[in-house]
């Protein structure tokens, strides 16, 4: 599990190594083959690149320019249950616009690693700095989504030398334990005897309670309209970390991140936050509540009529909207 480590080694019980032994278990679980995923998703993402990094692999996949030098580098980072295939209609756009992007798959998503460690903030940062250091690039312009958001505003707030700008997107990480109901508390924070429910409930809420796949989604995403139920239902199956993966990312990342979002505040990094307006996982009106408490002096947009798939049922207006704030920043 991601809370308990192996330290049996050649069938006994061992004390802490000292040099020059190795240690011997492994610090994460391996993601699926790439086989495996291009025999149901290839076609749909540019090529992909795995790199190894200090906690396992990392995949991603570039959106270069079509013509000329790109205007900007961008990193988008992906919300939980899906990976970087459910940001491609995003990708594919922003690159059409001049850019340079790339998405990679998030610990325990896609065809990344999972490590068996809890999946705080840090964790992720680590895995988004080694990538930047594998492209070379010092800076980078960074949208998150969802918990993707959570991951950009805890990284741009602890470190802001890496960021041009960030784009939060319908992002998570406000939500307070201290609101919680003791049940609910309880069951979501799992535990002896709890572990079960707790995942299930953890699952419902991002997959849904019966999530349907629809038979004509690969016609369907070959269009650009990305259904993110078949590659979250592939990911139960095939990827032996995701669920683990997924719920420690929401015990982690989802609460009580205000002290990083007020570092946004009083940072220099320029923050765009976009919201939606009929966004079920973080209503409108309590995002406003929150950002309001944060004293936010950044630009808040609403998408109209948009839920929390607003990253891929309103591409045109996320693109708009984004395109509009880097332009601002280059007059």
């Amino acid at each position: 599990s991601l809370d308990q480590h192996c330290n049996i080694h050649n069938g006994r019980q061992c004390s802490d190594p000292s040099p020059p032994h190795d240690i011997q278990w492994p610090k994460s679980h391996p993601p699926p083959s790439v086989s495996d995923f291009d025999s149901t998703f290839g076609g749909y993402l540019p090529p992909g690149t795995s790199i190894i990094s200090s906690w396992g692999v990392t995949r991603y996949y570039e959106f270069p320019p079509q013509l000329g030098p790109p205007k900007r580098r961008i990193i988008i980072i992906h919300g939980g249950g899906t990976c970087a295939i459910g940001m491609a209609p995003l990708g594919f756009k922003l690159a059409e616009a001049g850019n340079h992007v790339v998405i990679y798959d998030i610990w325990g998503h896609g065809l990344s690693s999972t490590p068996l460690e809890a999946h705080t903030p840090a964790l992720m940062h680590a895995q988004l700095l080694e990538l930047l250091a594998h492209l070379g690039w010092g800076k980078a312009h960074l949208l998150g989504f969802s918990i993707g958001g959570c991951i950009g505003a805890t990284f741009t707030a602890r470190h802001p030398e890496a960021v041009e700008s960030f784009v939060n997107i319908a992002g998570a990480g406000l939500w307070r334990r201290s609101e919680r109901s003791w049940w609910d508390g309880l069951v979501l924070d799992g535990g002896w005897g709890l572990e079960g429910m707790s995942r299930r409930k953890i699952l419902n809420f991002v997959h849904g309670d019966n999530p349907q796949v629809s038979p004509d989604w690969k016609e369907r995403m070959l269009k650009g309209d990305v259904d993110t139920e078949p590659v979250e239902k592939w990911e139960r199956e095939y990827h032996k970390g995701h669920v683990a993966s997924l719920v420690s990312l929401w015990r982690c990342c989802c609460y009580d991140q205000h002290d990083d979002y007020r570092k946004l505040v009083s940072g220099d990094v320029p923050s765009l936050v976009i919201l939606a307006e009929k966004d079920g996982a973080f209503p409108l009106e309590f995002m406003r509540k929150e950002f309001s408490g944060l004293d936010w002096k950044g630009e808040i947009k609403v998408v109209s009529g948009a839920t929390h798939n607003v990253v891929r049922s309103h591409v045109k207006e996320v693109v708009d909207l984004v395109g509009a704030f880097w332009g601002s920043l280059e007059k």
